[in-house]
């Protein structure tokens, strides 16, 4: 999202990064924080050509033998709906130290813009933060029973699901 939502250790490790691998919709400003990185684009977007996350995890690796500070930059939070388990799990068993910075998180950074409240007092005292997608291979996702079980939802990457999210909920 918006630069000005990074947080300063954010800004602060994107000012000494040697490399900066990033997602597809990285703002370019946000990039721009990275003033002497080399900037590699690995961003994975749905129904497009990606980069495969073992060739992520393996250049990750190669990085952080070779220089000092590699950031993985991840649009809001990284460990939201993303690979930030994959990546971790193949780092540290290669002996590479993480450390994650968390980012604000998407449904968060959008209730703030309107101004309306995720757990308004009296209203809701839940929220649950939910995707339709699953990958290959992995058993179907129970998203609508955690919709119907809180008093707030927030549906992350349903933008090419609309119709079928909006059937299953009306269901």
């Amino acid at each position: 999202g918006a630069s000005d939502l990074l947080t300063l250790r954010a800004a602060r490790l994107l000012g000494q990064a040697d490399v900066v691998f990033h997602d597809a919709l990285i703002a370019a400003d946000v990039l721009a924080l990275a003033r002497t990185a080399t900037k590699i684009p690995v961003g994975k977007r749905s129904g497009r050509h990606s980069t495969a996350q073992r060739f992520i995890n393996k250049r990750l690796a190669d990085a952080a033998r070779s220089h000092r500070v590699v950031v993985r930059l991840k649009g809001g939070d990284p460990m939201l709906f993303g690979r930030a388990h994959e990546e971790i799990t193949y780092l540290t068993s290669r002996g590479v130290r993480v450390e994650v910075v968390p980012g604000v998180t998407a449904a968060v950074a959008a209730s703030a813009d309107l101004a309306i409240s995720l757990t308004r007092r009296g209203a809701a005292r839940s929220v649950v933060l939910v995707t339709p997608r699953v990958g290959k291979g992995e058993r179907e996702s129970r998203w609508v029973a955690s919709v119907i079980a809180a008093d707030t939802a927030a549906i992350y990457m349903g933008a090419g699901e609309a119709e079928a999210i909006a059937a299953a909920l009306i269901g």
